[in-house]
């Protein structure tokens, strides 16, 4: 288990879930975190918006967790996505996660319901006064609807529990205009693959990354190398190419990209649907660079 400290750049993937003829499938989310596992990226992230948290039943949600500490454990902390847009649930759910033995928490600022600033912190202070865990806040206005702007982290920098900041996709300016003390005071990570080198350029800690469900050791590479980045420009470049083909966070053309190269199911539950043939076309090209690179956890079994 990697410790959630900014010492060195990490990098944790938020796991898809696997679905077969409508069922979670156990098997294929254990060869997803060995394929983790062998990358050596730092941890997981389980049933947040990457792995269609807002479809699963409570059941589903707690076999998932279950696995992920089950299986992930002690190579990778497993981080739980517990948010919502009602305290009293998001307490409930943080509160199971923490019992169901997660090592830290990712939770949404609270979305479309648009609560005030002070209403956010408070929805915070809530949270972090019913578990004994570390706590990750989800910025992400693209979903919450939202932006609070630097106001935000300045106000969270006072609960203490909140060890980190989990910055959304366009949300480059918006780091790099924090002032020194809060980007200290966090570990700063990021959901933007396309973006991510120079948000660890500007002093980033690391990673959420979609991507590295399917190309885990590029990333766990690229974001352990990123001071020396000009060495592996050829990787920046196929990296950069994957990612815009899968839209960034496209789940659908996440999980065709995972058949493509790991015969995973690419099945998804509405109201996403199935990738578009030109969709599946696009990521079957830019993912075929790496599809002799990314060991097979079935072959080895």
């Amino acid at each position: 288990m990697t410790p959630l400290l900014r010492a060195r750049r990490q990098t944790y993937t938020p796991l898809l879930s696997p679905f077969n003829d409508g069922r979670i499938d156990l098997s294929e989310f254990e060869a997803a975190i060995d394929r983790q596992i062998i990358a050596g990226v730092d941890g997981i992230v389980v049933c947040d918006v990457i792995g269609e948290g807002p479809v699963l039943g409570s059941d589903e949600y707690q076999s998932l967790l279950k696995t992920a500490v089950s299986h992930g454990r002690p190579h990778l902390s497993v981080i739980a996505a517990t948010g919502t847009n009602c305290t009293a649930k998001t307490v409930e759910r943080c509160r199971r996660a923490e019992e169901l033995g997660a090592d830290a928490l990712l939770v949404t600022v609270p979305y479309y319901s648009k609560p005030t600033l002070k209403g956010v912190i408070n929805h915070f202070r809530e949270i972090t006064a019913a578990v004994g865990i570390p706590v990750i806040v989800d910025d992400d206005p693209g979903r919450t609807a939202k932006d609070y702007g630097p106001a935000l982290v300045d106000a969270l920098a006072e609960i203490d529990p909140v060890v980190g900041i989990c910055h959304g996709a366009g949300r480059l300016e918006h780091f790099a205009a924090l002032p020194a003390s809060l980007g200290d005071r966090f570990m700063h990570l990021s959901r933007d693959d396309r973006r991510l080198m120079e948000f660890l350029d500007l002093g980033g800690h690391g990673a959420l990354s979609a991507l590295a469900n399917i190309v885990p050791s590029p990333v766990q590479t690229m974001v352990a190398m990123a001071e020396r980045s000009s060495g592996c420009d050829s990787l920046l470049q196929a990296m950069s190419v994957s990612s815009a083909a899968v839209g960034g966070d496209d789940v659908a053309a996440l999980k065709e990209a995972q058949f493509f190269l790991h015969q995973s199911p690419a099945e998804v539950r509405l109201p996403l649907v199935d990738a578009e043939p030109e969709t599946i076309l696009r990521v079957r090209h830019a993912f075929a660079p790496f599809a002799r690179c990314e060991p097979s956890t079935r072959e080895a079994a």
